[in-house]
C-alpha cells in the first residue's frame, strides 16, 4: 500500500468524527416527531414479536407496518442524547427508541427491561419504538460476540454487543484503524450523546486492546454499509497487550523461522527480521535474507514514518511488523525500519522453465533468459517469454541512467532478441505455506544494465518477412486472376457438358419408358392374348352342337386354370410397373408367396426364409421383372426337370450382395455334361444382364441349388448394353 492510497481512508475517518454527531441529532429529530399517542388498530389486530432477530428479519415494508413488539432484554447501550437505547435478549440486540412521556426516564446500561412497542423501518436496519417499558432491575451485561472481519464490515451485526481485539495503527481525532486477524478496520468512537469521546489513543500506538461495547454499522443516504468502517458508543477500552517501548529490542528472527512452529506467533505479534533491500516498488520493499525474500510495508503515521526514510538498495535494515503469511513470501506489515549498514549485491538465483514459477523465488535476486516479445512506449517494460510461459519485466523508473532506454532499447534490441535479465522477483498470487505456486510474476530490474543480450533475432525479422510475404502476395494475386479466369472457362463447359448429360439422360430415360412400355405389350401378347384366345376357342361350341357333360366339365376345368395363369400373370405385370413396390423387402416378399402360392398348387412342400429387415435399395420394374422370370425358371427347372417334392426358397443379405437360394431334393444332375435346354442358359443370361451371376450346385440323386446373386446396390439392368433383348 502506497503512503497516498492509505491515506484516503484516514480522510474520510477524520471527516465522518464531525458529521456523524449531525446526523445522529437530525436521526433522533426524527423519531421526537414521531406519532406515539396511541398503537394502531391494525397492529393490535397482529400476533407481537417476542424477539430482536424476528424484528431484524422483516423486510422495510414490513416493519413500515408497525407491528407489534414485547421484547425483554438487558441494555446493553444506552444514548440519552438520541432518546433511545439498545437492548439485547437470547437472539440478538435491536435499536429502541424510547421518546415519549410514558416512558420515563431513560434506562441505563445493565437494566433488564421489558419493552412493548411497534415496528419502525429505521434508517439502516429496522427497529422498535416504544410505547412502554418496564425496568425489571440490574442484571449482568450479555457475553460479547467476538466476530470475523467480514462480519464486522457488511453491517449483519448491526446494534450486536460485540468486543474487537486489534493493534492501534493509527489514529486521528476520535478514529482509530485496527488491525485485525482478519484485515484492517476503522472504528469511530463517540460518547452516549455522539460527540467526539475524550480518549486520547496517543498512548495505545502499537498495543493490543479490547473495544467492547454496542457496534453500529456506517451507512450511507442509499443504505449501503460503508465498508472497512464501523461505530461504537461510549466502549470500554481494556489494553492487552502494551505496545513495546523499544521495537527493535524484539529478538531478531530469520525468514525461515516464520514459517517453522511456533506456539506464540500471531498476526498481532510483531516480528523482527534482518535482510538486504534489492527493490522498492509502488510503496512495497522486497528484501533478502540470506536466500530467503520477503516484504515489508511501512507504516504510515506521524509516530513512525521519519523511522523509514531514506531506505536504499543493498542497505541492510531491520524491520519489526507484523507478519502475514498468505502470499508467496512472508510480508511484514505496518512495519518500522531502521538502516543499520550496507551489503553488497546478493548473488541472483538462476531460474529456467522448471523453476519459473515457484514461490520460493518471491522477493529474490534472480536470473532468466528469455526472449524479447514486445516494449513499451516508454521503453520500461518489457514483454518476455522463456519456453512457453510469459512474464513481464520493469525497469526502474528512477534510474538516472534510463533516460535514453526508450530509443536504445528499440534500436539496440529488437524484438525477438534473446536476452539475461537480472531482477528481484515479485510473484502474482500463490501461497508458500499451502504449498501453492505463484500463477505469474513481474521481474523488477533497477536499471538498464541489468540486461545483457545473448543473441540477435535471425535474418528473417518480422520487417524482411513482411516484404517476401508482400512479393509473395502479389504473385498470388496475378495467379488467382489466371485461376478465376481458367474457372470460367471451365464453368461454361462444365455447364455444357450437364446440358448435353441432362439431354443424354431424358433421351435415356425416355427410350427406358419406350421398351419397359414394349415388353409389357409384349407381355400382354404373349401371355395374356394367347391365353384368352385359347379360352375363348374352349368356351365355344360349333353351331347347332352341344358338349357332352364330361366335356364340358373337363373344358371348364381347363378354362379355371386357364384363369388362373392369367390373373398371375396380370398381377406379376402389375407388381412390376407399381411404383410402390420398388423396394427390395417388396420384391423379397412378393417373390417368396409366389414361390409359396406356385408351389402349393403343384402340392409340392415349400421352406420359405426371409429376414425380417432389408437395406433401403430401390428396384426398377425392369429388375423386378427380370428377377421374377428367373425364380419362375429355376422353380419349373425344379419341378419339371428334377420331379422335386420339397423346395427350400431362402433370401439373405450377405457382404452387400442379394443371394435367393432355391434347393430342391430332386434327381439333380452333372454340371458337367451339356444341356440340351435353354433353361440354364437364360438364368445365367437374365443374372449377368442384371450385373449379377447364377451359381449351380447339383450331384445326381441329392437335389440341385440354384443360387442367384445381385450387387447391392442393384443397378438399372439398362446400362447393361449386353443383357437379353427387351
Amino acid at each position: 500500500m502506497t503512503r497516498h492510497a492509505s491515506s484516503l481512508p484516514l480522510l474520510a475517518v477524520y471527516c465522518l468524527a464531525f458529521l456523524a454527531p449531525m446526523a445522529l441529532e437530525s436521526r433522533a429529530a426524527e423519531w421526537v416527531s414521531a406519532d406515539l399517542s396511541a398503537l394502531p388498530a391494525s397492529a393490535s389486530a397482529e400476533p407481537a414479536l417476542t424477539n430482536a432477530v424476528q424484528v431484524h428479519l422483516l423486510t422495510r415494508q414490513q416493519a413500515r407496518a408497525r407491528l407489534p413488539v414485547q421484547i425483554r432484554g438487558v441494555v446493553t447501550c444506552a444514548l440519552p442524547g438520541f432518546g433511545a437505547a439498545v437492548v439485547q435478549d437470547d437472539s440478538a440486540g435491536i435499536y429502541v427508541d424510547h421518546w415519549t412521556s410514558s416512558v420515563g426516564s431513560p434506562p441505563e446500561v445493565g437494566e433488564l427491561v421489558q419493552v412493548a412497542g411497534v415496528t419502525d423501518p429505521g434508517q439502516f436496519a429496522p427497529r422498535v419504538v416504544a410505547k412502554r417499558i418496564d425496568r425489571l432491575g440490574n442484571t449482568n451485561l450479555p457475553s460479547p460476540a467476538r466476530p470475523y472481519w467480514d462480519q464486522l464490515i457488511n453491517g449483519s451485526l448491526d446494534t450486536e454487543f460485540v468486543e474487537i481485539e486489534g493493534i492501534v495503527t493509527s489514529f486521528r481525532n476520535n478514529s482509530i484503524t485496527l488491525l485485525t486477524h482478519g484485515g484492517k478496520i476503522n472504528v469511530l468512537v463517540f460518547d452516549e450523546i455522539g460527540a467526539t469521546n475524550d480518549i486520547a489513543f496517543k498512548p495505545y500506538e502499537d498495543a493490543l486492546i479490547r473495544l467492547r461495547g454496542c457496534l453500529f454499522a456506517a451507512w450511507n443516504t442509499n443504505y449501503e454499509v460503508n465498508v472497512s468502517e464501523i461505530r461504537m458508543y461510549a466502549p470500554s477500552l481494556e489494553v492487552v497487550q502494551p505496545a513495546p517501548p523499544d521495537p527493535f529490542a524484539l529478538a531478531t528472527k530469520h525468514v525461515s523461522d516464520l514459517l517453522q512452529f511456533d506456539p506464540e506467533a500471531s498476526a498481532l505479534r510483531q516480528v523482527k527480521v534482518r535482510g538486504e533491500i534489492v527493490r522498492e516498488y509502488d510503496g512495497e520493499y522486497f528484501a533478502m535474507d540470506q536466500a530467503n525474500g520477503f516484504r515489508f510495508i511501512l507504516r504510515e503515521s506521524p509516530g513512525s514514518a521519519e523511522k523509514s526514510l531514506g531506505l536504499q538498495n543493498n542497505d541492510v535494515v531491520e524491520v519489526v511488523g507484523f507478519p502475514s503469511l498468505t502470499g508467496p513470501s512472508p510480508v511484514l506489515q505496518e512495519a518500522v525500519a531502521r538502516n543499520i549498514g550496507v551489503a553488497p549485491v546478493p548473488p541472483a538465483r538462476v531460474l529456467n522453465s522448471t523453476n519459473l514459477f515457484r514461490a520460493e523465488n518471491d522477493a529474490v535476486r534472480v536470473r532468466v533468459e528469455a526472449v524479447l516479445l514486445n516494449l513499451s512506449d516508454n521503453g520500461r517494460t518489457l514483454e518476455m517469454q522463456a519456453g512457453l510461459q510469459r512474464f513481464i519485466a520493469r525497469i526502474n523508473g528512477d534510474d538516472q541512467s534510463a533516460g535514453s532506454i526508450p530509443g536504445k532499447l528499440k534500436t539496440d534490441l529488437p524484438l525477438g532478441s534473446s536476452l539475461a535479465l537480472t531482477g528481484v522477483y515479485a510473484g502474482i498470487g500463490g501461497n508458500r505455506t499451502a504449498g501453492i505456486d505463484v500463477a505469474n510474476f513481474e521481474l523488477l530490474l533497477n536499471s538498464q544494465s541489468d540486461i545483457q543480450v545473448l543473441a540477435r533475432p535471425p535474418f528473417w525479422t518480422l520487417r524482411r518477412l513482411l516484404a517476401l510475404v508482400s512479393a509473395l502476395l502479389g504473385v498470388l494475386c496475378l495467379a488467382i486472376i489466371w485461376i478465376r479466369l481458367l474457372h470460367h472457362k471451365v464453368q461454361q463447359r462444365t455447364a455444357e457438358l450437364r446440358q448435353e448429360m441432362r439431354e443424354r439422360e431424358l433421351a435415356e430415360h425416355q427410350q427406358a419408358l419406350a421398351q419397359e412400355r414394349a415388353r409389357i405389350a409384349r407381355d400382354l401378347h404373349d401371355d395374356l392374348g394367347s391365353n384368352l384366345t385359347e379360352i375363348t376357342m374352349l368356351a365355344t361350341a360349333g353351331p347347332g352342337s352341344k358338349w357332352p357333360a364330361e366335356d364340358a366339365a373337363e373344358r371348364m376345368e381347363t378354362i379355371a386354370g386357364k384363369s388362373r395363369t392369367l390373373v398371375n400373370a396380370l398381377d406379376e405385370i402389375v407388381w412390376a410397373v407399381d411404383p410402390n413396390r420398388d423396394t427390395l423387402a417388396s420384391v423379397a416378399r412378393y417373390l417368396a408367396s409366389y414361390a409359396e402360392e406356385f408351389l402349393a398348387g403343384l402340392k409340392v412342400a415349400c421352406r420359405v426364409q426371409i429376414p425380417n429387415s432389408f437395406p433401403d435399395q430401390e428396384v426398377s420394374g425392369e429388375v423386378r421383372h427380370h428377377l421374377f422370370l428367373a425364380v419362375k425358371e429355376a422353380l419349373n427347372n425344379a419341378i419339371r426337370h428334377g420331379n422335386a417334392n420339397e423346395i427350400n426358397f431362402r433370401v439373405r443379405v450377405s457382404e452387400n450382395r442379394l443371394i435367393i437360394s432355391i434347393t430342391d431334393n430332386g434327381s439333380g444332375f452333372d454340371t458337367s455334361e451339356r444341356s440340351n435346354g435353354y433353361g440354364l442358359v437364360n438364368l445365367r443370361n437374365r443374372l449377368e444382364h442384371l450385373h449379377g451371376r447364377c451359381e449351380l450346385e447339383s450331384t445326381p440323386g441329392t437335389g440341385t441349388t440354384v443360387s442367384l446373386q445381385l450387387p447391392l446396390p442393384i443397378p438399372n439392368s439398362n446400362s447393361n448394353s449386353n443383357g437379353l433383348s427387351k
